[in-house]
């Protein structure tokens, strides 16, 4: 029988991502001994300042890259994100991406936050981290609840060290109102059966927000797992090979050439995550440089084919008609109406625009929200609703496993759309909960119908714009939409429509090529 000697940082975390490693080993090499061997690294023992205040890099890692180069480990498991881009190319070692989870950060809230707001005081929030004191605060004060009319008065950030257990712990005794943290550790950490129920009871009764990838964009690679060997070790690249996910690791790698372009380290003040989704993908940047510079950025290229299909038509875009489209006829609801789910998940903030609009605002508050984007988190947030998260405008399928992950934990058959009542009709076809509170009405008025028939190629924001156009249609059309329900009601019409990651990334090209259409 091979025995493997893995070593690690010697945080609960490391040892839980250590045993992710093993356990894929193992499934793959099943003869294989496993042995582990946990170091205290120089980042875990300096916690008097926060890491950009250090001298010299790579603080997680130098000790475990020595018991490699000393032959006294075979294997070593990092957080990606851990490693700077001169360590990950160093040629004595050999290294595989072998699993990620949630890249989001995600802010815990004592309760009492809710008081902060009411009484004007100000947040104090935990986090060390460059970037997420660049692009946490702005944002949180438009996705903070108002409380009885009253916003979020001063964020103020401070500097908090540590593992992720003795971060929740200063956060419960009273030490910040907030923590940020990385949602990819607390998922490992309730998963894993040793620390789950430590981890459980201090998030007990805290508040969480899921914060959007796109702006927030996360530290390249957050989230992402890698195994390593020495070169010269051929039996364990063999297993580092073996545990590669090809797919996985592009991603990460196309994130972390943004180090290389804008500068990494602890210094670094901008986040960004490439995201792929139904045949389309995206890479967002967003932050600063260094010296304060903007870098926000969404990267999106159409495959050549698309573009020449495009190029020269006369595009409309149903995106500049979101308002004149449809008449909003409210649903009518009996007096013992209720709802039963958990979780709701808001399409659009319109869906509140309703008689019983109090009524639902109301329930809300009493609910576990998400939303498809943050437009209508920051409606939502104006409505004195807390929310949890968004699908970042990719659609409710794209943040299904954040929700069943171990920190959220919501099933589906606990979760309610809320929406129109063509769309609720097409998610409850497919055994989806889902609510219409309003039918969509076609209101083509002259103007917007000249607009239809003056063009050859459509960009379509939901499926009803399609079909109350759909006389107006001249033949040949080329059609555009978001990836989604809508890409897929428009394949059941026989169309094989361009595809945009989201209207947003539809509105960047746009801009970008508008004068070569």
């Amino acid at each position: 029988m091979d025995t493997l000697r893995i070593v690690s940082r010697s945080s609960k975390l490391a040892r839980v991502q250590v045993d992710i490693a093993a356990q894929q080993i193992q499934r793959a090499f099943p003869t294989i001994h496993i042995e582990t061997i946990a170091l205290a690294s120089a980042g875990d023992r300096q916690l008097s300042a926060p890491l950009y205040e250090l001298e010299g890099r790579d603080f997680f890692t130098k000790g475990i890259d020595e018991q490699l180069l000393d032959g006294h480990a075979d294997l070593a498991v990092h957080s990606l994100k851990d490693l700077s881009l001169e360590r990950a190319e160093d040629p004595r070692f050999y290294a595989a991406v072998f699993q990620r989870d949630d890249p989001r950060d995600v802010v815990l809230f004592l309760p009492s936050v809710i008081d902060n707001i009411k009484y004007g005081k100000s947040i104090t929030l935990g986090t060390s981290s460059l970037r997420r004191q660049e692009l946490v605060p702005p944002l949180l004060r438009r996705l903070l609840p108002r409380v009885e009319g009253h916003e979020v008065a001063e964020i103020r950030c401070e500097s908090i060290r540590g593992n992720v257990d003795t971060r929740l712990t200063k956060l419960r005794a009273g030490e910040f109102d907030g923590i940020v943290l990385a949602a990819a550790g607390l998922n490992r950490l309730l998963a894993a059966p040793q620390t789950h129920d430590e981890i459980r009871s201090l998030l007990e009764g805290l508040k969480t927000m899921h914060l959007p990838l796109l702006e927030c964009a996360p530290a390249p690679a957050q989230g992402a797992l890698v195994i390593e060997a020495l070169a010269t070790n051929s039996r364990a690249c063999e297993i580092v090979a073996r545990l590669r996910d090809e797919a996985l690791e592009k991603c990460v790698l196309r994130e972390r050439e943004l180090l290389r372009e804008f500068g990494g380290g602890c210094h670094q003040r901008f986040g960004g995550v490439y995201l792929a989704h139904r045949d389309t993908s995206l890479l967002t940047v967003a932050g600063a440089r260094t010296d304060g510079t903007d870098v926000t950025e969404l990267r999106f290229t159409l495959d050549a084919a698309s573009e020449s299909a495009l190029r020269g038509r006369r595009l409309f875009s149903a995106s500049d008609y979101m308002r004149g489209f449809f008449t909003r006829i409210p649903a009518a609801f009996g007096e013992d109406f209720l709802l039963s789910e958990e979780v709701v998940f808001v399409s659009n903030y319109r869906v509140l625009q309703h008689p019983h609009e109090q009524f639902f605002e109301e329930i809300l508050r009493q609910k576990r929200v998400w939303t498809a984007g943050t437009s209508s988190w920051t409606e939502l947030a104006r409505r004195g609703v807390w929310v949890e998260g968004s699908s970042d405008g990719f659609g409710l399928e794209f943040v299904d496993s954040v929700l069943c992950s171990p920190l959220v934990n919501v099933q589906k058959h606990n979760t309610l759309i809320l929406t129109n009542t063509a769309s609720a009709a097409v998610w409850q076809a497919e055994g989806r909960k889902a609510l219409g509170t309003y039918t969509l009405q076609p209101n083509l008025t002259e103007p917007l119908q000249e607009a239809v028939r003056s063009a050859d190629a459509f960009f379509w924001t939901s499926f009803e714009q399609y079909h109350a156009c759909r006389e107006l249609l001249p033949t040949g059309a080329i059609h555009c939409c978001p990836a989604g329900k809508t890409a897929d009601l428009l394949r059941s019409e026989g169309l094989q429509p361009i595809l945009f990651p989201t209207i947003k990334t539809f509105l960047t090209w746009r801009t970008r090529h508008h004068n070569t259409l």
